[in-house]
């Protein structure tokens, strides 16, 4: 069962929402900077509110304001989803994740060595490539025998 958003958590979402925009609007960061101080002001102004039905409909007239005024083409982080290299380098990140988990000695270092040996990722061509010598010389052993 899926949890309502309250009153605040959907104000907070539309103040975020609205300050992305303004990012998309704004190239110069003092000029967004401005326009971000007046948004604050906009939303402190009702920020003490007690009367929920006046709430309700402030925020109502909000999100239709900034569905009217939204950027056309907003700016998306490239990591983000439907960014441009989003989920691009996977690979990495598993190989990355399974170093940290490795620790310093000789042994898990070969296991590690043993493990990307067997997944056949391409990218651990270019890991070898800045291994020590003496670290390639054991990979060498263990896939000769």
């Amino acid at each position: 069962m899926a949890a309502y958003l309250t009153h605040q958590q959907k104000v907070l979402r539309l103040y975020k929402r609205a300050l992305r925009h303004l990012e998309s609007w704004c190239i110069f960061r003092d000029k967004y900077r401005f326009y971000a101080c007046m948004l604050r002001a906009r939303f402190d102004e009702h920020r003490d509110e007690t009367d929920m039905v006046k709430a309700t409909k402030l925020l109502k007239a909000g999100e239709e304001e900034f569905w009217s005024r939204q950027h056309p083409q907003p700016y998306i982080f490239p990591d983000s989803p439907g960014g441009t290299s989003y989920e691009r380098y996977e690979c990495y990140k598993i190989l990355l994740r399974m170093e940290w988990t490795a620790s310093s000695t000789e042994e898990s270092s070969m296991e590690l060595t043993a493990l990307l040996l067997s997944m056949n990722i391409p990218t651990y061509d270019l890991r070898m490539e800045r291994m020590s010598l003496k670290q390639m010389d054991l990979v060498g052993i263990m896939t000769q025998s």
